[in-house]
């Protein structure tokens, strides 16, 4: 049987370290940008710092990554493109929606990306919902 998708010159291994990384970095942004720009207070952090804390942070970080990550291992390896225009769509949507509140500040938009991250799931179901599409028009087309 033959693959679905004609695969790019990027491995699997390669596509995905690439997205994580880009994650990664997305995140390290984040906390950083925090820290420098917002006024994060590092120990205030650590005095409520509990497990549970914790593994919310850690949940909350993969989930980030996964959120930016898979739509570039997507395009990497299989050249889908409707993952990437997903992912553009839901930052710029976040921050049209922060600036027609009257929200969007340095302080508020640590914020909104909190909401985005929450509701990434959303955007990983369509990820899946267009790649699929995606995906199903590329074999459709190529096999007549």
């Amino acid at each position: 049987m033959g693959s679905l998708l004609p695969r790019s010159h990027s491995s699997s291994a390669a596509a995905a370290l690439v997205g994580s990384l880009v994650g990664l970095a997305v995140v390290c942004l984040y906390f950083g940008a925090g820290l420098l720009l917002a006024g994060w207070s590092i120990s205030e952090f650590l005095t409520h710092l509990s497990v549970d804390t914790l593994g919310y942070l850690l949940g909350m970080i993969v989930l980030v990554i996964t959120f930016v990550g898979l739509p570039i291992a997507f395009f990497l390896r299989f050249n889908l493109i409707t993952p990437l225009v997903v992912l553009v769509a839901v930052v710029l949507g976040w921050l049209i929606l922060g600036a027609i509140q009257g929200i969007l500040s340095l302080q508020t938009i640590f914020g909104l990306a909190l909401y985005a991250a929450y509701l990434s799931p959303l955007a990983l179901i369509l990820y899946a919902i267009f790649g699929g599409g995606e995906c199903l028009f590329r074999t459709k087309t190529s096999s007549r």
